[in-house]
């Protein structure tokens, strides 16, 4: 499974809020002229090492000079982790990878999560397929998660990132740390879209650990990850990440684009649609996010000032939030890798503000999980 099938999503517009903002509220990066003096013969997708790679894939994809003007000082690098599959037995040490056993410091303390009332309404769903099916295995399966959702319970691990490697392949984000290694772990039974209850309750935490590592087996999760295949009961197949770096572009749900384009073709959709998805790897760490659903900034601009924008306008939520969004910076994108067992059917978003991520205050990330379709 080496990618996520890319979506049939609805189409954004084109061109004004981003002028009148200025491309560089949401990204640093300037734009030397030479690059729109380029020409270009053939599209080629990522990854795009410079500006002048992606400013020819631009100009090559039908993007007019004009709108690559726009589009080329939004631009932001960010470490694509292409996955192959490998028994985690394969892989070294500290390595970047997804699945297996994470590589923890000798005296971690593996996380876990609250009683869940997510988990219960998960349960309450599966009791209404239950009213009509007579499947034994979905009345166990109930019994177990409900008796799971009602206790304190250890999260799943999912990915370690060795931000060391990540940092040798090109400049991310000037905010991510270049040592230690992230370590991901979630709620992989009962699969929440949000990574925190409204109670406080974490049903992920990322953490960013240092110094010696030693593999350690995950504790009994409650549930089986995958039925009767007993080796992953606890675990999702592994496989190692391959660091590349690449410059990435806001897609049509992304605030810089979305308010400008609301009823037009977005400029670079030939361009987006033409792509690989991340390089043929669901997976990265920093630049902008493939977004399956809404603008997430943008929400998690709304919950922070308790603003409920269910009735606004785009555009009014935009001048209302617009400046707070740029706050928040994607530390992590995960989704399909190269398996034969395991897809997420969507992508994981880990989120934190600016002040948190200079701060190294990891506990402040959030967790968005949109499905596909």
């Amino acid at each position: 499974m080496r990618g996520v099938t890319r979506h049939n999503l609805a189409r954004f517009p084109r061109r004004q809020v981003l002028q009148a903002m200025g491309a560089s509220a949401f990204c640093a990066q300037a734009l030397p002229r030479q690059l729109l003096a380029q020409t270009a013969t053939s599209f080629r997708p990522g990854p795009y090492r410079t500006l002048e790679e992606l400013s020819a894939s631009l100009l090559a994809s039908g993007v007019s000079a004009d709108e690559a003007k726009i589009l080329l000082p939004l631009a932001k690098p960010a470490i694509a982790l292409q996955s192959t599959a490998a028994d985690d037995t394969m892989i070294a040490l500290g390595a970047s990878k997804i699945g297996g056993s994470p590589d923890v410091p000798r005296d971690f303390v593996w996380p876990v999560r609250q009683p869940t009332t997510f988990g219960l309404s998960v349960v309450e769903i599966l009791r209404g397929y239950a009213a009509d099916s007579a499947e034994e295995d979905l009345k166990s399966q109930i019994a177990l998660k409900e008796q799971l959702a009602k206790r304190v319970a250890p999260l799943a691990f999912m990915a370690q990132i060795d931000l060391a490697a990540c940092a040798t392949a090109g400049p991310c984000d000037a905010d991510m740390p270049r040592t230690g290694h992230f370590l991901l772990f979630y709620d992989l039974v009962f699969n929440p879209e949000r990574g925190r209850e409204a109670d406080g309750n974490r049903l992920f935490q990322l953490i960013h650990v240092e110094g010696d590592l030693t593999r350690q087996a995950s504790p009994d999760l409650g549930f089986p990850l995958f039925g009767g295949l007993e080796a992953y009961r606890n675990c999702l197949p592994s496989a190692q990440f391959k660091p590349i770096f690449t410059y990435t572009l806001p897609d049509q749900r992304a605030a810089p684009i979305t308010p400008s384009y609301l009823n037009r073709p977005y400029p670079h959709e030939n361009w987006s649609d033409s792509q690989p998805t991340h390089l043929d790897a669901s997976n990265r760490l920093g630049g902008w996010p493939e977004n399956i659903r809404r603008e997430m900034t943008i929400a998690l601009s709304a919950e922070d000032a308790r603003i409920n924008i269910a009735s606004l306008k785009y555009r009014e939520i935009f001048k209302l939030l617009g400046e707070a969004a740029q706050d928040w910076v994607m530390l992590l994108q995960i989704g399909a890798y190269d398996n034969d067992i395991n897809d997420f059917n969507g992508l994981y978003y880990i989120w934190i503000q600016r002040r948190h991520l200079r701060a190294r205050d990891f506990s402040q990330a959030r967790l968005i999980y949109q499905k596909d379709g």
